[in-house]
């Protein structure tokens, strides 16, 4: 656990580039850190940080190359040694523990919210870590052990480093706001609607292949497809745009269900619009080689029990 610790130290100061400020954030003396170091580049034999380096005006104390791959690889061990702790206390205690969950924005709220508030009521002492991850990070956040288990739309290609359990996911809706011209009108082409922003979270390439097959004649590409949509994994921002905008949004249902509800946003009928009436495929995720915690199976029963009954039957059921 020493070794551990200095670990920790070698990697303070690299984002820190500063003894003190490395000190401060781990909560022992600048000397001691400084110490640790000293006896690190002892034992590889060279150094490990270039003290002399200035930034402006600031001295900056950084990773010399050698340095740089010695901190890669504390990053990595101090990833390990973490998750193999929690592993064994949640595998040793069912009552206790961490779970470390990534999540695609677009089920975060209609999908995970109501499965992880029924495990706090049921679980008080298990403690939960959400991460959002867009589709470009979450693999590597498994690899780094950064997360236990990704929830979220299924990847456009499965890797052998991971596992998978496919979730039939509810697909995103076509949306305006009330007073938009489109507001009321009968089915729509998408011409008309490729007329103005188009707004959505970021999704992988298979959502946009099944819309380019859809209209090939407007999508020739899609390139052409991605440039038309503004995406973000702010739902929040998401929201904000399509109440105060003439944007029209894809997005699940359940995250505009009170606007939708009060008359402030529609629902529109697009012609030959791909996703109406089927779901999309979705995973959870984890590492090959790694045992999943005893949270996480509570985690994915309860997932596949808010995809059964719907979010409204779940929360009856769970008393939420």
């Amino acid at each position: 656990m020493d070794s551990l610790g200095h670990l920790r130290q070698l990697v303070a100061l690299a984002e820190t580039g500063n003894f003190r400020k490395a000190g401060q954030k781990l909560g022992i003396s600048h000397s001691a850190v400084s110490q640790t170091i000293k006896r690190l580049e002892g034992e590889y034999g060279t150094e490990l940080f270039d003290r002399t380096r200035f930034d402006g005006s600031r001295n900056e104390t950084v990773p010399t190359a050698l340095g740089e791959r010695i901190v890669a690889a504390a990053r990595i061990a101090i990833n390990e040694m973490e998750a193999a702790a929690r592993d064994v206390q949640m595998l040793r205690d069912l009552e206790a523990g961490q779970l470390l969950i990534g999540t695609d924005p677009t089920v975060s709220e209609s999908l995970l919210a109501p499965a992880m508030a029924r495990l706090i009521n049921t679980h008080p002492n298990w403690r939960f870590k959400v991460i959002i991850c867009n589709r470009n990070e979450w693999e590597r956040y498994l690899e780094e052990r950064q997360i236990d288990i990704y929830i979220g739309l299924r990847p456009d290609r499965e890797s052998d480093a991971f596992r998978y359990r496919e979730l039939e996911l509810v697909p995103p809706v076509v949306l305006c706001s009330a007073d938009h011209p489109l507001a009321g009108q009968g089915p729509i082409d998408i011409e008309t609607l490729k007329t103005y922003s188009v707004i959505g979270g970021d999704v992988p390439d298979w959502f946009l292949w099944g819309i380019m097959e859809a209209y090939p004649e407007t999508f020739p590409d899609i390139r052409t497809l991605r440039d038309t949509f503004l995406t973000s994994q702010g739902l929040g921002l998401l929201r904000q745009l399509l109440l105060l905008s003439n944007a029209v949004a894809t997005l699940p249902e359940f995250i505009v269900k009170n606007e939708i509800e009060a008359g402030k946003v529609c629902k529109l009928d697009v012609i030959g619009w791909p996703y109406k009436k089927r779901t999309i495929p979705g995973v959870a995720a984890w590492l090959n080689q790694r045992p999943v915690p005893p949270a996480a199976h509570q985690l994915l029963s309860h997932i596949q029990m808010v995809l059964r009954y719907g979010v409204n039957e779940f929360r009856k059921e769970a008393g939420l």
